[in-house]
């Protein structure tokens, strides 16, 4: 179904920060967030565990209060009109929030309820949403019973029950294997297609690729924002990697001769012009046996290994040696 907006709304922002910090005591877990996501994008937060993925996600989503700064979701205050945000928005947690013992047609339809949809309206929202998302044969299961994959896109169609403007998804497809995640994605990205916003947080980097744009967070800071393709341009060239006997001696070689290289569980992560042309030279010149040899463009695992010195895999970060 459409997503319709009046044609005022459409031209501002669908989320707007200025100077957003959130304190729990002596820890800053946000510290200065200014951000910008246009309507009608698939807008990712990416970053490690722990870097303030969670705590942005719920001040825009209305569930915690900013210690200071502004946020606006929708043309709202995140804090002062969060009813009308909540009118607005659907959102799918992290954890599972599925009425277990209900079936799958009432979970969707008491959500529609919820929203303010009149009995014969949420019932044939619930119906419409069965069939685009492939629930038909599970509609009168109970929701503890279902799969995984089954329960993700469940907990979506609760989300979109009420067509809303703008969708929040927090680490949406955690624990889901590679075809169920597949299949939720493609989902979302139909939501977007017919004009709605997605605001959507992960630490998987194949999740984070297919937004229109994607903010980089560390430590409660965005420290790089852009199209996918605009991040990998700041690595400023090729990428060749190396998995050595030593990783360490070979890093060590390659800064005695003017590289810099990074170290990371991957192995030597050097970023040059033309890395294919340096390649054969660093193969018979190496002190230590090469095992593998990989030329590839910049990922964004490599950016965020560029920009802070670790390297980001499966949500957590790891120091890498710099040189």
């Amino acid at each position: 179904m459409p997503i319709t907006t009046d044609s005022t709304a459409s031209a501002t922002p669908a989320l707007e920060t200025v100077g957003l910090h959130k304190r729990y005591g002596a820890v800053h877990a946000l510290r200065g967030i200014d951000l910008v996501v246009r309507r009608g994008e698939m807008f990712a937060l990416l970053g490690p565990n722990g870097a303030g993925k969670t705590t942005l996600f719920s001040i825009l989503a209305t569930l915690l209060k900013p210690s200071e700064g502004e946020a606006r979701v929708l043309s709202f205050d995140a804090v002062r009109e969060r009813v009308q945000v909540r009118q607005r928005m659907g959102i799918v947690f992290q954890e599972p929030a599925l009425e277990g013992k209900l079936s799958v047609r009432d979970n969707l339809y008491l959500m529609g309820l919820f929203y303010g949809l009149s009995s014969r309206a949420a019932k044939t929202r619930s119906l419409e949403l069965l069939g685009t998302l492939d629930l038909e044969e599970v509609a009168g299961r109970e929701a503890q019973k279902l799969s995984g994959g089954q329960k993700r896109r469940v907990e979506l169609a609760r989300a979109l029950v009420a067509t809303p403007e703008l969708l929040f998804l927090d680490e949406a497809t955690l624990g889901l294997d590679v075809d169920a995640r597949r299949q939720f994605w493609g989902e979302v990205r139909r939501y977007v297609g017919d004009g709605g916003t997605v605001f959507l947080t992960t630490h998987y980097m194949d999740e984070a690729e297919p937004a229109d744009r994607i903010a980089l967070i560390d430590h409660g800071q965005i420290i790089a924002i852009g199209s996918p393709q605009e991040l990998k341009n700041r690595v400023g060239g090729g990428v060749l990697l190396l998995a050595t006997d030593d990783d360490e001696r070979a890093a060590q070689w390659l800064r005695e001769r003017g590289h810099h290289p990074e170290v990371s569980e991957r192995g030597v992560l050097l970023v040059e012009p033309e890395p294919a042309a340096l390649l054969p030279a660093l193969l018979a010149s190496l002190p230590v046996r090469t095992r593998r040899a990989e030329v590839h463009e910049p990922s964004l695992e490599d950016v965020f290994l560029k920009l802070t010195g670790r390297a980001l895999e499966n949500g957590a970060v790891k120091a890498a040696a710099r040189g």
